[in-house]
């Protein structure tokens, strides 16, 4: 029985004592994360804060209940150019990627590892099997969801620690670390979807700090989550942090 309150107590004992600390490279990652949405923006619309304008707008005219207003607003939509859609991509791609740099030092501090800001940019290694495994959840879950909404909620905790299978172990291909998952998580989805409930309180107040919160909140919810992707590798007979052990590699089959 993992023990969930435990857990939350020892990430937030990390939080206090990593050497490089989490609350600085989360600051990082979010920032990044702002600046290269906000240049999408501008590229899509030319203007940095089109979408956070437009959003007051639609719901002004909702509230008052203004149709033409709202039609003359979807009509001012810009269209997205080829050169827009091609740049917002390579940002998504480069984002998937520094999300893996974050996963790989948050598994540094789990172990009491000195984890420089710089590894954020470890997840460059692998940035093919992250993305290709990316785009394999996303299609998974779309397909699981459109059965009803609960099966996709389903297969996204049946996939969540497959990214943390490849930042672990190199050998694994995409849909490998995605199989794992599958057999990691049997049992485990409950008590995942209670860990995310566990959060929401957090979540909420985040937004009235428009987001700030998360500084401190990102690492926090991620070091947590790590300590059931240990478990999930002890119940396969893998070390948490070793690739394969006795428990061998996923069936690429598996869905």
């Amino acid at each position: 029985m993992i023990d969930r309150s435990s857990i939350k107590i020892e990430a937030k004992g990390i939080l206090r004592t990593a050497r490089v600390s989490p609350l600085l490279v989360a600051a990082v990652v979010i920032a990044v994360q702002f600046i290269l949405e906000r240049i999408v923006t501008l590229v899509e619309t030319g203007s940095l804060f089109f979408y956070n304008t437009y959003a007051s707008y639609y719901y002004d005219a909702l509230v008052r209940g203004d149709y033409d207003a709202l039609m003359s607003l979807v009509a001012s939509l810009p269209e997205r150019t080829a050169m827009s859609t091609f740049f917002s991509l390579l940002v998504d791609l480069f984002l998937i990627t520094l999300m893996g740099g974050y996963y790989i030092y948050c598994m540094g501090i789990r172990q009491g590892t000195e984890m420089p800001v710089t590894s954020l940019l470890d997840g460059l290694g692998v940035a093919g099997k992250l993305i290709w495994c990316c785009i394999q959840i996303t299609v998974r879950v779309f397909l699981w969801s459109l059965l009803l909404f609960i099966p996709g909620i389903i297969a996204a905790y049946r996939y969540r620690f497959a990214y943390y299978n490849i930042l672990t172990d190199g050998s694994l291909s995409a849909s490998e670390a995605i199989a794992l998952s599958c057999r990691q998580t049997a049992g485990m989805k409950m008590d995942l979807f209670v860990l995310d409930l566990s959060f929401i309180g957090w979540e909420i107040v985040s937004n009235f700090t428009y987001g700030l919160l998360n500084i401190w909140l990102m690492p926090y919810k991620t070091l947590a989550e790590l300590a059931y992707f240990e478990e999930g590798q002890r119940r396969m007979g893998r070390p948490p942090y070793g690739g394969a052990s006795s428990g061998g590699n996923g069936t690429p089959w598996e869905f």
